[in-house]
């Protein structure tokens, strides 16, 4: 059996996926399989990792019909047989070290989860993301309630290497997990989320089953940043996957029993959500709907829960500076003057 399962889960990256395979059939550690889930894929994607599988045995191959990157993420678990497993994501690939980095790191800590750093990667250019200030090894149950509220609320890092990041902490491509940890208790990827902060909630149960954590500062993925349009495009079913990602928090809260302290990085959530669906709901350049109708129903929402709390209660201390300014202003109650403020960033970033 190999020592590490590797799940990449495959959908439209023809453009990408040889690059994210070569990372991985080269990797310096080789005691692993690679478990390509392609979630019917619509593309050419499968001309190139056939051709990886028929040079490469560790290659395992499933088809399925496409059902979102948590199902196939699940699929993957499912299928994998290494005593410990990592997610890439086929549009990203690792650093040729990274399997050996992670799993030397558990052979020295026998931590439940051993998690290291990543590089954003923007038009080739690499910038390396530290997830904590230092190297840890921790069984610390106060720090682990702490690495849970930080994947909630990104304000919340108990270590943080820089002030308020969030990337690294929730998400599943720079992890080494103990796959009898996760099939014992079945975890796996919530598909009700669809797709959005499936990962974060993967993390949140996971290190609510652990005893200890090791963190190492070094770079084992890379993470693709497609340059995106300043148009936002509309999307219809933003406030519909809001509700639902808080619904799933809640519960989780509701399981650990304290939502004395998960309520406060819960509104930090919200308000960043909030900030979010400014862009791809309510003020989108492709939305249809009048400006009326849409500051009707965004007034609507600011006095409905969970925002109406979050916007109150959340300690703004710890928010990203726009996202400080937009809870600001959203108490003022007025949707005009939330879209004066997104209409001025628009054109600043127009000309920047």
């Amino acid at each position: 059996m190999p020592k590490i399962s590797i799940v990449v889960p495959v959908y439209n990256v023809q453009k990408y996926i040889g690059q994210c395979l070569e990372s991985l059939v080269n990797q310096t550690f080789k005691d692993i399989e690679i478990i390509i889930v392609d979630d019917g894929s619509p593309d050419e994607s499968y001309k190139i990792y056939e051709e990886y599988a028929n040079k490469d045995s560790r290659i395992k191959i499933i088809k399925k019909v496409n059902a979102g990157v948590s199902e196939a993420r699940n699929t993957g678990i499912e299928n994998a047989a290494g005593d410990f497993i990592i997610f890439v994501d086929s549009d990203d690939w690792m650093e040729l070290n990274g399997c050996e980095v992670l799993y030397n790191e558990y052979l020295k800590s026998k931590a439940d989860l051993v998690l290291s750093d990543a590089y954003t990667v923007t038009n080739g250019k690499k910038h390396q993301n530290r997830v904590f200030n230092e190297a840890f090894v921790t069984e610390d149950k106060d720090f682990i309630k702490q690495y849970e509220m930080a994947c909630i609320g990104y304000g919340y890092n108990p270590r943080p290497a820089v002030k308020w990041n969030i990337s690294g902490l929730g998400s599943p491509w720079n992890k080494l997990y103990n796959r009898k940890i996760i099939m014992e208790n079945g975890l796996r990827f919530d598909p009700y989320v669809k797709g959005i902060y499936d990962d974060n909630l993967f993390a949140l149960h996971y290190l609510a089953k652990i005893k200890k954590i090791s963190y190492v500062p070094v770079p084992v993925y890379d993470y693709r940043i497609v340059s995106q349009s300043l148009t936002q495009s509309y999307k219809a079913n933003t406030l519909e996957i809001s509700s639902r990602i808080f619904e799933k928090i809640k519960e989780f809260i509701d399981e650990e029993g304290d939502w004395e302290s998960f309520s406060k990085p819960f509104h930090n959530y919200v308000i960043r959500r909030f900030s979010a669906e400014l862009g791809v709901y309510y003020f989108s350049s492709n939305s249809n709907k009048s400006l009326g109708d849409t500051f009707a129903e965004l007034k609507k929402m600011m006095n409905q829960e969970p925002y109406k709390s979050a916007i109150a209660a959340v300690d703004t201390s710890r928010l990203l500076k726009a996202h400080s300014v937009t809870c600001k202003i959203a108490r003022t109650n007025s949707p005009f003057l939330m879209w004066l403020m997104f209409k001025s960033r628009r054109i600043v970033k127009k000309f920047m």
